[in-house]
């Protein structure tokens, strides 16, 4: 993939990068050219670069102590970027290493899909170098100030409960370290060697509700109440496990804080115990941040990724996800469910004489009156166009029919009034089957939108259901169809 020719003005701002070292850096890319380009390039601006060509030479290189941070490719000639990121990322030596993929892969589903298996960023081919420069440097600049503050915040606050348990602090010291705490961004507890509350900072009062007096004594989980995101089951409190001598404890994926009057946030954190000059144990200290935006944004990134913009309808990437999953099921039960497609007649004629605009709003209206006829345990989606696949669970075949023409009478019955001017609508529906006779998605789609053709064919406006996959009419409407291809 080629690389912006704006390199060689970046690579002219440094005259001796020997004495600007600025960090050491791991690309992995399975083209020469790019590796050569990129480390030729970092290397003028005073980093330190070493190269990979696959996946399993990136693993074992990024053991390596010095690397802080790794520019990885996805597309690689053994195991994808993606996986060699999971891996990274579950090895306790490497998972701290920050990594900025560059891939020429460059949908939303790529992009979640790399921040989601642990990336820190997401560049896309072919990329300006002044800004993979920048994003390297912001990223190495984020996690060395993690580092340093998490750092200096738990040794402040080791060194406060220390001296007061030993009552040997100067009172300037103390002054200092209170002041630190008060003015960090994150929300800091600390707690005796029952878990009893010792000390809130103002960010943690703001995120518990509850007031520094009002918490002292109190035991932690009475003030600091977390819950699971998704199955709302109380979270194991990280103290606890840091009283037990854990060195740092870090709170379980998608945790909740619950505060006082009810507000909830998405919250990160870790947990320490605090020793005596003996090494004994005498509390511990929880610090934590309100990350509810960050995880809102990946949510809803998700969400953009399987849902069709225009209608809100799952698009059709997660229909075709829910459909192998259904597949797959039938293949070890008795389980019978049938699949929909969904061809509006007339549409063309819409947005032909009405325009775009108008046939946005029908997409709209005919997804509205849908949704009204679909139970709660089913699955509407659009396709694409003017085509819908409708996913009926535990619905025999006659059954999957007779829902089949309702949809067809509810949507002729409807009138789409723009502009003054009135359109009869009407829809061609294909029904097949899927149970533990299905092989796969191409086959199941494949007569779904053949039985549709069907019924496009019989004069638009009606229903064709195909009970079996070697129905003659399927047959035969393939090879036609193939002819014409």
């Amino acid at each position: 993939m080629e690389i912006s020719r704006s390199v060689d003005k970046t690579s002219d701002r440094v005259s001796d990068p020997a004495t600007n070292y600025r960090g050491n850096i791991l690309i992995v890319d399975d083209l020469p050219y790019n590796l050569r380009l990129l480390s030729r390039t970092l290397r003028t601006q005073g980093y330190k670069v070493r190269g990979a060509t696959t996946g399993a030479m990136a693993i074992r290189a990024a053991q390596s102590p010095w690397t802080e941070l790794i520019l990885l490719d996805i597309q690689l000639p053994d195991i994808d970027g993606y996986e060699v990121c999971k891996q990274l990322k579950s090895d306790e030596q490497t998972r701290g290493i920050p990594i900025i993929f560059l891939s020429a892969l460059n949908e939303t589903f790529n992009k979640v899909q790399g921040l989601a298996v642990g990336g820190v960023d997401y560049i896309a081919k072919p990329f300006q170098i002044e800004e993979v420069l920048a994003r390297v440097e912001t990223h190495l600049t984020i996690r060395r100030l993690q580092q340093s503050l998490q750092e200096q915040n738990l040794r402040l606050l080791i060194e406060i409960e220390e001296r007061q348990r030993l009552e040997e602090s100067l009172f300037a010291e103390k002054e200092l370290a209170q002041v630190t705490l008060q003015s960090i961004g994150d929300a800091v507890i600390t707690t005796n060697a029952q878990g009893n509350v010792r000390y809130f900072n103002p960010i943690a009062e703001q995120l518990t509700g509850w007031k520094a007096h009002e918490a002292q004594e109190l035991p932690l989980s009475a003030v600091f109440v977390i819950v699971h995101e998704v199955t709302r089951k109380p979270v194991e409190n990280p103290i606890g496990k840091a009283l037990l001598e854990k060195p740092i404890v870090g709170l379980a994926k998608d945790t909740i804080l619950i505060a006082r009057d009810g507000t909830e946030y998405a919250i990160e954190n870790s947990a320490a115990p605090i020793r005596d000059r003996q090494g004994q144990i005498i509390g511990a200290v929880i610090v934590f941040h309100d990350v509810t935006e960050s995880r809102t944004l990946a949510r809803q990134l998700s969400w953009e990724a399987t849902h069709d913009a225009l209608t809100g309808l799952i698009n059709r990437r997660g229909f075709e996800q829910r459909l192998i999953e259904a597949i797959v099921s039938c293949q070890d039960s008795n389980h019978q469910h049938a699949l929909c497609y969904l061809d509006l007649d007339q549409f063309k004629l819409v947005n032909d004489t009405a325009g775009h605009a108008a046939g946005d709003e029908l997409l709209r209206q005919i997804t509205t009156l849908l949704q009204k006829k679909v139970r709660a345990n089913d699955t509407l989606a659009r396709l694409g166009g003017d085509e819908f696949g409708l996913f009926l669970t535990q619905c025999p075949l006659s059954q999957a029919a007779k829902i089949a023409e309702q949809l067809k009478d509810l949507v002729h019955e409807f009138r789409f009034i723009w502009d003054s001017k009135t359109f009869i609508i009407g829809v061609s529906i294909g029904v097949v089957a899927i149970n533990h006779t299905s092989k796969d998605l191409i086959e199941v789609m494949g007569a779904a939108d053949a039985a549709c053709y069907v019924a496009k064919g019989k004069g638009r406006n009606c229903v064709h259901v195909f009970y079996r996959l070697d129905d003659e009419e399927l047959i035969r409407q393939r090879g036609e169809r193939h002819v014409v291809s």
